[in-house]
């Protein structure tokens, strides 16, 4: 017996055919949005196929209970083909997200997502702390720090001349850095906004990124500020050696009962603060890490996988809108691609340290060979800050559960 034809998942559900008389079944998402779903399954009833002449043999599978079983009501339209003779001898799921009931992959539109009515309030209250944004990244790209001045005065301790010259030149550096460190702090409150937004019942991740668009956008674009302030934060040496001097020299005329003006506007504590900060290698990735492992432990009525499931399904989105040229071919901006890396590295990184076990194990939802392939696609000096942030700033990529081939990739 040979079922053929069309029919619904609603009458599969209800009346499911008989599994000895299914040769193969194909799935697959009839709607122009969604992403093809594959599923091959052969007969259950234990019978071994012949693959070839040499007698290579794969055992017959597919739990058709559990391909029913799983909740696609947000994958209204469905085509069953009966027809189709191929012998497999596992699921092949290509999906554009990492479990089936995800459902259909969602376009961000990074670029011209607006508010809605719902989203307003807490995009106004994010947008002024956005607005802030390019501010920072431009005074700290054009940040040249006071080494030579500093350099004069430890090379000549007697000069006063020399000494108040690097003083005067480093005490607004640090104010600058104080503004930066301040900002990190009004982020990391954006950041909890957002997260109550994005993972608040009883939408799923993917319905949070969809219905909320603006919002989503707004995350992006808070860790796309982060990666990008942190990797000029790196490159920059002069902001710790800047911030060290001062320190130093407030020490010093603290011992010989000097109060200097500036520790006015730096006390004590608050440079004991920013030294913390700027210690880290990726100071502003680390707030928001901080702040979203706190989220999760404040929120103990929210399960950990409402924020983790969030952050894998944006990581998620935005492979399948880098790889596929069908979403790549929307982006009117050029910096679009740029942009929608940085994002997707962002999410897998604060992944990884908040869920359990990290983004780089074989139970994660994130397809990490993936998304890494998908950088190694790009020019080798747009991404290598990126894969770097992968190497150095993730938390379990050096676990045991690591794969050999993920390790491989990334080195």
């Amino acid at each position: 017996m040979r079922m053929r034809g069309c029919v619904s998942l609603a009458t599969i559900l209800q009346r499911p055919p008989p599994l000895s008389c299914l040769h193969s079944l194909l799935i697959r998402f009839d709607d122009a949005r969604a992403a093809a779903v594959v599923l091959i399954v052969t007969p259950v009833s234990g019978e071994v196929f012949q693959r070839d002449k040499h007698k290579r043999r794969s055992p017959a599978m597919g739990n058709l209970i559990k391909v029913l079983g799983k909740d696609l009501e947000n994958c209204p339209h469905f085509f069953l083909d009966f027809e189709s003779k191929g012998l497999m001898g596992n699921l092949l799921k290509v999906l554009a997200c990492a479990e089936l009931e995800h459902g259909p992959i969602v376009f961000l539109d990074f670029e011209h997502a607006q508010p809605t009515e719902a989203e307003t309030a807490v995009w106004n209250q994010v947008s002024a702390v956005l607005e802030e944004a390019h501010g920072i990244l431009a005074e700290l790209q054009s940040y040249n720090g006071a080494g030579q001045e500093i350099r004069e005065a430890i090379q000549n301790p007697g000069d006063l001349a020399l000494q108040e010259k690097a003083w005067n030149a480093v005490c607004p550096l640090v104010a600058k850095l104080k503004r930066f460190y301040e900002f990190s702090l009004r982020l990391e409150n954006a950041l909890r906004s957002l997260l109550e937004a994005l993972t608040s019942p009883p939408y799923a991740p993917m319905q949070h990124l969809e219905r909320e668009q603006a919002l989503a956008k707004q995350f992006a674009e808070i860790l796309h500020f982060t990666l990008s302030f942190d990797e000029l934060k790196m490159t920059n040496p002069a902001i710790q050696n800047d911030f060290s001097y001062y320190r130093r020299t407030i020490s010093r005329n603290r011992l010989n009962n000097q109060q200097l003006e500036a520790e006015n506007e730096v006390n004590n504590e608050m440079a004991n603060r920013m030294s913390l900060f700027y210690a880290e290698a990726t100071p502003m990735l680390k707030t928001l890490s901080n702040a979203t492992t706190k989220f999760v432990s404040e929120n103990k009525t929210l399960p950990i996988e409402d924020t983790t499931d969030c952050l894998s399904t944006m990581a998620c989105v935005c492979r399948v809108m880098l790889e596929t040229p069908e979403y790549r071919c929307r982006f009117t901006n050029t910096d679009t691609m740029l942009f929608c890396m940085r994002v997707m590295v962002g999410v897998i990184i604060l992944y990884d340290h908040v869920h359990p076990v990290g983004a780089f194990a074989k139970t994660s939802k994130i397809d990490m060979k993936g998304c890494i392939k998908v950088l190694k696609e790009q020019p080798s000096n747009s991404v290598e800050g990126l894969l770097n942030a992968l190497r150095y700033t993730t938390r379990h990529l050096n676990d045991d559960s690591t794969s050999k081939q993920i390790r491989a990739l990334l080195q």
